[in-house]
């Protein structure tokens, strides 16, 4: 079979950016299974620690790939991608975390990273020695990207570990194409067939075997103790597992910090706090239990009589659990007369829903542990905002009750939740509109519309000592200092509090997360505290250690090239000797990648996070929302085929310019838009999500092709150097991003995405004098001493057959 090289490379480069996607997301969820919901960030930003190691390993070594190797070169290291993913995923799946052990820790993520490394490096080598044809090749990696989401959301149904396997074959399939570009051209240096074909058929054995035999399971999860998993299955989210029934009920786990009773079909549910709305309504209803899980809440509802019942779930795989294997054990439960399922967002449900409750109930099935070791801080929860609470309390009949349920540890908060949304909702003397009870670490919060009426209070506390609860807060009895002081304020503030009581809002949503910002430098201080007690900021404290330090050794590169200046240094660079004249500064066209790596890394947290709420499309937003702004990107890429070197620096400055804007009005709109659409249908959702992402799609995805279009003017040779700041700046701003919209919000993230592109507009580097449009030159070779001018085409062998000004075709 003959494939032209141009074929090929382009090839190549989707097949890899789709192995590369397709592991980030796997990763994903195996990380946040073995080690915690919070290292599911981590994962998300191991293919730009990656990609900016390889970049910043090709500029120190040019020798690595050159023009008469290329091919060659990039079906080795895509096999060697290959292989090193399969060994991540064997070690992270047989040998699992080791507790307390962060060298451990340290060293699972470095193997998992090594793939990203070496695709990494692949990537900058073409962009390297093929820049004419940026605007081509970078349409094609993100359109390989959005094909990576799209398997994602397919493979992930039959576990994460296998899912990594795919896309260890994927690497392979893009040596596969590599490998046939390399016979394109009689001068072009063959690639190693057996090398690509070991790794093409290891890939498929072993995930035949696994389908035949399963033997990649994960060890080590944080979970129950395996002998008790009675079911194990892995939606588009997470993991979900199933304990053997104990004591009339079957334990779901899902994830590493969430679960839910199924209660045996023949046995009465457990009483539990969030039941008490019931002894105000009895059997009086209708009533509705956003997230239903294992449906212990719908039980409880119908044990109390109510005939009009309904249950919102999110997780399809949830309801996959419920409506399979245990739709017998649990009595068909979801398929009762009396019960209307569906399928989706509770607060979109409570919005378009014209039908008013006379009870409302959000459990929380987020672990007593979770909670108390900061495990969640990172997570979102727009069901736990002053919006989202005064969205359901708005669903309320005057004389319907909202019950919210958290762990004993964030009561207090939740308690100034609930102060803030029936002030905002109008309630002059919140505490008399609040009753709350404990039990098993867990408490729930009453609130009603109209005021509870004293034999309402009493008839709570009847059924809370029936049942050998704990009042938590009452109207009269607050129970602590702290708590009078919540309700006493009326904004639901306690200013002596050692945590952050703030409520959270649509702008701020993070539930979890009670750092006050005051306290955030003594917290990331004491390391032993912020690792036992707050998992996310340890998270992404270490991200941001780990970022810092590579972006800080890439960035001093230059004072790491006097060393390589012995024979065996030169070698390894591909001169003959050093530099005949001090090159020019790279200072300038080294800023603007930076910062456009960090604006992109920053709108991307806000803009795909928002662009997620606005689908209502439960299992697919995520690869729905990853092919509308990847795709949308490489267009804005394409689009700058035809600017020349010249008309570039002026182009990219008015392009970051419109990012600035753009980033300053979505600060002011964002938030608001996203809280409006939920009372929306899917249609006109979706094209709201469109109309939000395709223009930041277009406008930021536009800029690495110009930038690396005036930098291949200026000195080609620095092309990998500032591919791989780009990359590192991206995995900095993602951990520097998370703690702002932890602490300032998302508006705030917005606003710091605005200066980064203000910056990048400021440090736009000129064209050289003279640069020529794409289709009037030739691409580099890497033999070319890097602080010099490029040598004349075929100064070191045969060139790729790349026509620079050809069509895509």
């Amino acid at each position: 079979m003959r494939v032209s090289q141009r074929s090929g490379l382009f090839s190549g480069v989707a097949a890899l950016a789709c192995a590369t996607v397709l592991l980030e997301i796997s990763l994903t969820r195996i990380c946040a299974a073995l080690f915690g919901e919070p290292h599911a960030f981590v994962a998300l930003a191991l293919p730009l620690l990656g990609a900016g190691a390889g970049g910043a390993a090709l500029y120190l070594a040019p020798s690595l790939v050159r023009p008469s190797a290329l091919f060659a070169r990039m079906a080795a290291l895509s096999s060697l991608a290959s292989g090193a993913t399969l060994a991540a995923v064997i070690l992270l799946s047989q040998r699992g975390p080791a507790p307390g052990a962060l060298p451990w820790l340290a060293l699972l993520y470095a193997a998992s990273t090594v793939p990203f490394a070496l695709a990494g490096l692949a990537l900058a080598a073409a962009i390297r020695h093929v820049a004419s044809e940026m605007p081509r090749l970078y349409l094609l990696d993100l359109v390989g990207g959005a094909l990576g989401g799209l398997a994602a959301a397919a493979a992930l149904r039959a576990g994460a570990p296998r899912a990594a396997l795919a896309a260890a074959i994927f690497f392979a399939v893009a040596g596969v194409f590599f490998y046939l570009a390399s016979r394109g051209q009689s001068g072009e240096q063959r690639a190693h067939g057996g090398l690509v074909a070991t790794f093409v058929l290891g890939g498929f054995v072993l995930l035949a075997g696994d389908l035949g035999a399963p033997w990649l399971r994960l060890a080590g999860l944080r979970r129950g103790a395996a002998d008790r998993t009675e079911h194990e299955a892995w939606s588009e989210r997470s993991l979900i597992t199933v304990d053997k029934p104990r004591a009339g009920a079957a334990m779901m786990r899902i994830g590493s910090a969430a679960q839910s009773p199924i209660v045996d079909a023949k046995a009465p549910p457990p009483a539990q706090p969030e039941d008490m709305a019931y002894a105000l309504h009895k059997d009086e209803g209708p009533a509705l239990v956003v997230g239903a899980g294992g449906g212990r809440d719908v039980r409880a509802a119908l044990k109390a009589g109510q005939k009009d019942v309904h249950a919102v779930e999110g997780d399809r795989g949830v309801l996959e659990v419920m409506r399979g294997r245990y739709a017998a054990y649990s009595g068909n439960l979801f398929d009762k007369p009396e019960v209307h399922l569906v399928v989706g967002d509770g607060r979109s449900f409570a919005r378009r829903t014209p039908l008013l409750f006379r009870n409302i109930v959000i459990p929380s099935p987020e672990t007593a542990e979770a909670s108390s070791t900061g495990a969640l801080a990172l997570s979102e929860s727009r069901l736990h905002t002053v919006e989202g609470v005064g969205d359901f309390l708005s669903r309320l009949l005057p004389e319907g009750t909202l019950v919210l349920s958290r762990a004993d540890v964030d009561f207090d908060r939740l308690l100034s939740l609930a102060v803030a949304a029936l002030r905002r909702a109008g309630a002059a003397e919140p505490k008399d509109h609040l009753f709350a009870c404990s039990a098993a670490q867990r408490t729930a919060l009453l609130a009603r519309r109209t005021p509870l009426a004293r034999e309402d209070v009493e008839a709570l506390r009847r059924h809370c000592r029936r049942h050998k609860f704990s009042e938590a807060f009452a109207p009269d009895r607050p129970q602590t200092p702290v708590r009078a002081s919540i309700v006493a304020s009326g904004g639901g503030r306690a200013p002596d509090a050692a945590v952050d009581l703030a409520p959270p809002t649509d702008d701020r949503p993070f539930f979890s997360y009670a750092v006050p910002a005051r306290r955030l430098p003594a917290a990331l201080g004491d390391l032993g505290a912020l690792r036992a007690e707050q998992a996310g900021l340890f998270a992404l404290a270490a991200l941001l250690a780990a970022g810092a330090g590579l972006f800080a050794l890439a960035a001093l590169l230059p004072a790491l090239l006097p060393a390589l200046n012995t024979r065996a240094g030169r070698l390894l660079r591909g001169a003959a000797a050093p530099a005949a004249a001090p090159p020019p500064r790279p200072a300038r066209a080294l800023f603007f990648f930076a910062a456009i790596g960090a604006g992109f890394a920053l709108v991307e947290l806000a803009v795909f996070r928002h662009g997620l709420l606005l689908l209502d499309l439960p299992a697919y937003e995520l690869p729905v929302v990853l092919v509308i702004l990847l795709v949308s990107a490489g267009v804005g890429g394409l689009l700058t085929a035809r600017v020349a070197p010249d008309a570039a620096t002026w182009t990219s400055a008015r392009v970051a310019e419109a990012l600035v804007v753009a980033a300053a009005l979505a600060a002011a709109g964002l938030v608001p838009l996203a809280r409006w659409s939920l009372g929306l249908a899917a249609f006109p959702r979706a094209l709201l999500a469109v109309a939000l992402l395709v223009p930041f799609g277009l406008l930021a995805g536009s800029l690495a092709p110009l930038g690396v279009k005036l930098v291949a003017s200026i000195r080609p040779a620095l092309l990998p150097w500032c591919w791989s700041l780009c990359a590192l700046a991206g995995a900095i701003a993602m951990a520097l991003g998370a703690l702002c919209a932890m602490n300032l919000g998302y508006s705030a993230l917005l606003l710091g995405a605005g200066l980064a592109y203000l910056l990048a507009a400021a440090a736009v580097p000129p064209a050289a004098a003279g640069a020529i449009a794409e289709g009037d030159g030739a691409p580099e070779p890497s033999g070319a001493d890097p602080a010099g001018a490029p040598p004349a085409r075929g100064a070191a062998g045969a060139q790729p057959d790349v026509p620079e000004a050809a069509p895509v075709g």
